[in-house]
Parts: C-alpha cells; sequence; structure tokens
C-alpha cells in the first residue's frame, strides 16, 4: 500500500472556558472524564500502565471553569502499520519523488464564527436549502462587503511548528500579514480571541477556544437585552469552528534540503460551551449520528446495511466506487445481522436510567429504566440470546421483555405521535412512546418535529435484540475485534458532543446529519480555497512556517460542493449560546394533533378545543443541559452532612437562580462559569464546584413548565 498520512480525530472539540491560562484535554471515550495535561497540552499519565491522569476539577483556584483543548495527532499508513500509528520524529516520510528523515510538523488552523451572518434560525427551515425571502440575522445591514466585515469574526489564519513557533493566538492584532474581522465593543463581555493553537511535547497539536464572552453592541435603554432562543441582533459570542490542516517536514535523503509533504486528511474542530455532565451519554451522540450517515451513505458497513446476499459477493469498494453504491436501489438492513449486546445494545439501554441525576422526571415516574432485578431494564433479562436460555418459560419471559421495550420506541414516522397506538391489545397501548425528549421543531407548524427519534442505525439494532438475534459476548466468551486506534478516536472524541435534537443544538446542528458536507467518513470537506498552498514541495535549507500563504476572505454564502469554510459548522448554532442553553431545559408540547404544535383556541373561540387540547412537558437534553441535581447537604461550617459512610443530598434545580426567562437567559451570559459540574462519586452523580447558592423559591421544583409559548 501507499504511505498516506491522516490527522486524526477527524472531529475536534474544544470548549470555552473563563479560566485564562488552565485547560485540559478532551475525552477520548464515551462519557469519559476529560484528561490532564501540562501547560504545553502533553497529556499526563500515572501507574505502570501509563493510563491518562483524569481531570476531577473544573475549576481554577479563583473558581473560573477551566478550557477544554483539542488535541490532533498525524498518523501513518503503511505496509507495516496497515492500521495506522501515530508519527514519530525521525520516521522515514515519502513526499513526491523525495524522501527523508521527519525533521518537523507544520500545523495551521482557521477558526472563525459566522453566526451574526448567517440566515436566522427557524427549527428545521433551511435544512434543505433556504428560501430566498428567508430572513437574515442583523438584516438592517444589507452590503454584502459590510455584512463579512462587521457581522464575521474573523482573525485569519494561523500556523505553527514543533520546534521554532510553537505557540500563536487567533487574536485581534495578532495576525498582521491579515484583514481581521473583530466586532467593536460589546456588553456585557466583548471578544477580542477566539483562542489559540500551540504544539506539545508529542509534536501533537492543541487547539483551545475562547473565554465565553457574549456580548451586543447596542446601546440605549434596556440594551443589552435577549429577546429570542437562538436570533439576537447585535450580539456575538465566541464559539467558533475551522479546519485543521498538517504538512511533514523531512530532510530529503538525497540533498539534505527540508521539503514538505502534505497530510492527506484534514481534520476539523469545533469550540463549544462547557460540559457539565462530562460521565452521562447524551440519548443521541454525534457518533451515533455519524455512524448512522456513515452506513447509510458511505458504506462503511456493508454486512449491516447494503445489497443482500450479505456474504460479501455484493461488497462495494466506496473509495473507488461511492456513487454506485449511492445509487444501488437495492440496499436494504441485513435481518440476519447479529449486534453484540454489550458493544452495541446495552449503551443505548442504559443511558436513559441515567437521566435520574440530571432530572427529577425519571424518579417521580418510578424508576422505569431501573437495570436491578425485577426492574423494566433487568441487565440478567434482557441480555438473554434465546438459544443460551434452555428453560421455555424463560425464553418466552425474556422474549416479552425486550418486545415491550422495543414495541415503546418511536419509530421514524413516529416523530409527531405522543402515544402507543398501534395495536390495541397490546400491553403498551396508550402508553407515551420514547425516547420522550423533545424533537427537531415542537415549536412551529412548519415541518413539526415534536419528539426525539434515535437514528436508523440504533432503532434496527434494537430490533434485532428485540427478536433475540444478537449475541451476548459475555455468555459466550468472545471479544469482538476493537477497532485501530485512530478509529477509536474519530469516534471516541465526538461521542461527547450532542447529536440531537438539533433546534439548533448543542455544539452543533442540523447541518452535521447532511451527506455533502462530507469527503469521507466522519471527515468535513475543507472549500480548498482555505486550505494552504503547496506551491513547491521545497522548504529551503531550514525548516519554518511558510509565509507565502495568502488566502481569500470568508464568504457568506455556502456551497457544500466546493466544501465548507471557516465558522461554517457553528453558524446556524443559537447566538448568543448561553440563550438557546438556558432554554433548553423543558418544552411544553401541544400533542392535540400531530400536524401542528401551535392552535389557538381561543380565536375564534372553540370551547371543544379549549376544554380537551392537551400539552406534556418534556425535557431537551437533561444529560448535556441538567434540570434538577443532587447536592451535598453541608453544615453551617461547610462540611457534609453524613448519613453513615454516605453524604446526605438534597435535590435541586441546577440552574437555581437562573429563571427559564429571556431576563433569565441574559443573566446566563455572565453567570455560565458560576454554575456546577455533576461528577460521579461511587454509584451518584453530585453537583460539584458550584460558585454561589441561591436560596430562592426554586431551590427544589419539579419539570419546569416555560411561560413563553414560542420556545423552551
Amino acid at each position: 500500500m501507499n504511505t498516506t498520512y491522516k490527522i486524526h480525530p477527524a472531529i475536534g472539540i474544544a470548549r470555552v472556558g473563563n479560566s485564562p491560562d488552565e485547560f485540559y484535554l478532551s475525552p477520548e471515550a464515551l462519557a469519559e472524564l476529560p484528561i490532564a495535561c501540562t501547560a504545553n497540552g502533553t497529556p499526563l499519565r500515572k501507574g505502570k500502565d501509563k493510563s491518562y491522569e483524569r481531570v476531577t476539577a473544573f475549576k481554577d483556584a479563583q473558581q473560573r471553569i477551566k478550557k477544554q483543548a483539542a488535541r490532533f495527532t498525524i498518523y501513518v499508513y503503511d505496509e507495516q502499520n496497515p492500521k495506522g500509528r501515530p508519527i514519530q520524529p525521525g520516521d522515514e516520510v515519502i513526499g513526491v519523488g523525495s524522501k527523508g528523515k521527519l525533521v518537523d510538523i507544520e500545523w495551521t488552523v482557521w477558526l472563525a464564527n459566522k453566526k451574526a451572518s448567517w440566515y436566522q434560525f427557524d427549527q428545521l427551515e433551511g435544512e434543505h436549502g433556504y428560501q430566498p425571502d428567508h430572513p437574515l440575522r442583523n438584516a438592517h445591514i444589507t452590503d454584502p462587503d459590510e455584512r463579512t466585515k462587521l457581522l464575521i469574526i474573523d482573525p485569519g489564519p494561523q500556523s505553527i511548528n514543533c520546534t521554532q513557533k510553537r505557540e500563536a493566538e487567533f487574536a485581534k492584532g495578532k495576525n498582521p500579514n491579515y484583514a481581521q474581522t473583530f466586532p467593536p465593543p460589546l456588553q456585557p463581555q466583548s471578544i477580542d480571541t477566539l483562542g489559540k493553537i500551540m504544539t506539545n511535547d508529542q509534536n501533537e497539536l492543541i487547539v483551545i477556544g475562547g473565554n465565553g464572552h457574549s456580548g451586543s453592541y447596542l446601546s440605549g435603554p434596556g440594551e443589552p437585552k435577549i429577546e429570542a432562543y437562538a436570533n439576537n441582533d447585535g450580539w456575538f459570542d465566541d464559539t467558533s469552528d475551522g479546519p485543521v490542516y498538517a504538512k511533514l517536514i523531512f530532510a530529503d535523503e538525497r540533498d539534505n534540503q527540508y521539503r514538505y509533504a502534505a497530510v492527506e486528511d484534514p481534520s476539523w474542530v469545533v469550540v463549544g460551551y462547557p460540559r457539565y455532565v462530562p460521565q452521562i451519554a447524551d440519548m443521541i451522540t454525534l457518533e451515533d449520528l455519524l455512524t448512522d450517515v456513515n452506513i447509510q451513505h458511505f458504506g462503511t458497513n456493508q454486512y449491516l446495511y447494503g445489497e443482500a446476499p450479505f456474504d460479501g459477493s455484493k461488497t462495494v469498494d466506496t473509495a473507488k466506487n461511492l456513487e454506485d453504491w449511492r445509487i444501488n436501489p437495492r440496499k436494504q438492513w441485513n435481518d440476519d445481522y447479529y449486534p453484540y449486546f454489550y458493544r452495541d445494545v446495552w449503551p443505548i439501554l442504559q443511558r436513559p436510567n441515567q437521566m435520574q441525576w440530571v432530572s427529577n422526571i425519571v424518579m417521580a415516574s418510578n424508576l422505569p429504566h431501573y437495570a436491578g432485578p425485577r426492574g423494566t431494564f433487568d441487565e440478567s433479562i434482557l441480555s438473554v440470546p434465546p438459544k443460551t436460555e434452555a428453560d421455555p418459560e424463560l425464553r418466552k419471559r425474556n422474549d416479552m421483555y425486550r418486545k415491550r421495550i422495543y414495541n415503546m420506541l418511536r419509530q421514524r414516522e413516529e416523530r409527531n405521535i405522543f402515544r402507543n397506538t398501534k395495536n390495541p391489545k397490546s400491553q403498551n397501548y396508550n402508553y407515551l412512546l420514547m425516547p420522550l425528549l423533545a424533537g427537531d421543531n415542537p415549536i412551529s407548524n412548519t415541518i413539526p418535529s415534536k419528539f426525539l427519534v434515535l437514528t436508523e442505525t440504533q432503532l434496527f439494532i434494537l430490533k434485532q435484540w428485540a427478536e433475540g438475534k444478537f449475541i451476548n459476548e459475555k455468555l459466550e466468551h468472545i471479544t469482538p475485534e476493537p477497532k485501530p486506534e485512530s478509529e477509536q478516536l474519530d469516534g471516541g472524541v465526538i461521542s461527547n458532543i450532542i447529536g440531537g435534537a438539533f433546534c439548533p443544538g448543542g455544539e452543533v446542528s442540523w447541518i452535521m446529519r447532511n451527506p455533502a458536507i462530507y469527503s469521507k467518513p466522519f471527515r468535513i470537506k475543507a472549500d480548498p480555497r482555505f486550505i494552504p498552498g503547496m506551491d513547491n514541495s521545497t522548504a529551503g535549507t531550514t525548516p519554518g512556517v511558510e509565509a507565502y500563504y495568502h488566502p481569500d476572505s470568508l464568504s457568506l454564502g455556502a456551497d457544500y460542493a466546493e466544501g465548507l469554510q471557516p465558522g461554517d459548522i457553528t453558524r446556524m448554532s443559537a447566538l448568543p449560546w448561553q440563550a438557546d442553553f438556558n432554554e433548553c431545559s423543558s418544552q411544553d408540547v401541544n400533542v392535540t394533533f400531530q400536524e401542528w404544535n401551535k392552535i389557538n383556541p381561543d380565536d375564534p373561540k372553540d370551547p371543544f378545543l379549549q376544554k380537551y387540547q392537551e400539552t406534556f412537558t418534556v425535557l431537551w437534553w437533561p444529560s448535556h443541559r441538567p434540570m434538577q441535581v443532587f447536592k451535598v447537604v453541608k453544615d453551617q461550617n461547610g462540611n457534609p452532612l453524613m448519613n453513615g459512610s454516605n453524604p446526605v443530598v438534597n435535590q435541586v434545580n441546577w440552574a437555581r437562580g437562573i429563571p427559564q426567562t429571556y431576563e433569565g437567559d441574559l443573566k446566563m451570559v455572565s453567570y455560565w462559569s458560576e454554575l456546577g459540574f455533576v461528577l460521579q462519586q461511587g454509584a451518584s452523580y453530585l453537583e460539584q464546584e458550584r460558585n454561589f447558592d441561591d436560596t430562592i423559591s426554586d431551590q427544589y421544583a419539579g419539570p419546569v413548565s416555560n411561560t413563553k409559548k414560542v420556545k423552551k
């Protein structure tokens, strides 16, 4: 095989923080704690096994939130390492017609924020193309050149290496060769940086995001103010995204001249807000979502989804014939596919039960997802395949348990259906369908999508399990072959990003499920106009950062055929992020009709509708934006009260003191860094590191019914 070089992970996630200096590294597997590191981003290890040291304190000594950095590594793929390995100094690098030993790596990153220049977010409108009359944010600025200069935060690209220039800032005035654009002074917080990059002792790239600043340039009575969950003219925030590139610098063995070799697959970095509950997984993660995109649109598992017979005879090399595979009308799910229980099934089933630590709804419902003995999610029952159970009565019982759970799941065509009404004779008849979480649009009557639905891949895996077509790898002493380390990185890092619902979403929005934005599985396609050029492969006698790269300025539009520009992933997200984050707690969903979210029984006055309309309060992403959490009770001296060896806890509102109103959204702009983190302590998940504690009327509350009918 030809030697190739790729950056991993394909998508990295950094997170803002108001600590000026302290940061940690992104976790690299589902619901893991982040990785502790040195001041230059080199991961810390401990013990004989040299395992990563994990972060347990998310704030610095001044109670400011530490930033989360994204870490990128270059992997080499060759005959000796077909699954890839991290590149090392001194490795032989194969260039174009030349080769030699690696002496340096040049990294280039470009972060930007385009939120203020983009269309207004209006639920699902725009996912498949915007209409010509769709309104813009800050529409009062009409001239395109003015919109580019005034509404895009663009510090320009920065390049560093691993020898001479090891750090650079995406800050105002720090890129003299580029026409930067930054907003004017803002209230309550101005923005003069989107972060910085550095290289660590392992020649890896470290990307650190902004300070969590948000502000408005509008002045006058009542300003700044927030009047919507997603679209607020005059506002900016310092979340961002952009491409990550690399070049390998090697000493040509023929003449000892330094030359470049480009890394084949660039990556992308997203800068989001803090992950306050790092050890509880979202119901759908971005890894779940992109795995589904990859299976259905890139043919990454043709034994699971492809053309029958599933014996390898119809397998297509999608690296060469992707379009032929995509247009094949005979693709289908393999009805003889047997998932592994603990690898594929149980990670989905156990997520709802963990919501009890971040919401009181599960507790109030008598723990319907309990996985212990006699629980409806009893692991000892759900994990047993029919062929391994000799007792026919127990097989029948186990079969009933599995099918009862699956029949409660909302299918793709049931996103607007509240109750299970398919079979009046069913034990589950008239029960609420699951997941009981808000969908992409429980707000407007345009493309309603009231409730969250699992991905098609997740649903198919659970269907096979419900039918008894699965393998318990523990019972059968099977160890499934692990993915290569680089693929584990690609999926593991983004497993801690939310993959739905998208209204507009957490770190990212519905753009992530569009296969058009990817060049390969997990790889966002970058606009080639913003890729550092390779005018020639000679770097000269001294390695260093090249100076000839003069890119175009960012544009206002979108062209998925060309590729994405810096800032294109986060631009449809809420502006500022704190508004939607505060309101993405609970949602009153009108379930009277499938086709409508908004009804008005008062005009004309409709007594029947007034009496019989039905509204139900659901949550958004409680593991991402907690509702109620458990707080350790302390005595007057600040010491925990104990019940034997266990601390005494109370369940309280996580965002106590910040109401779910527009006024609360504005308060969240300044107080997001005061909130606590929810971390595992033994078998419990408890709030820690909260900076203040208002003893107000919402100290304990049930699901907060929203007084604002538009959203959240």
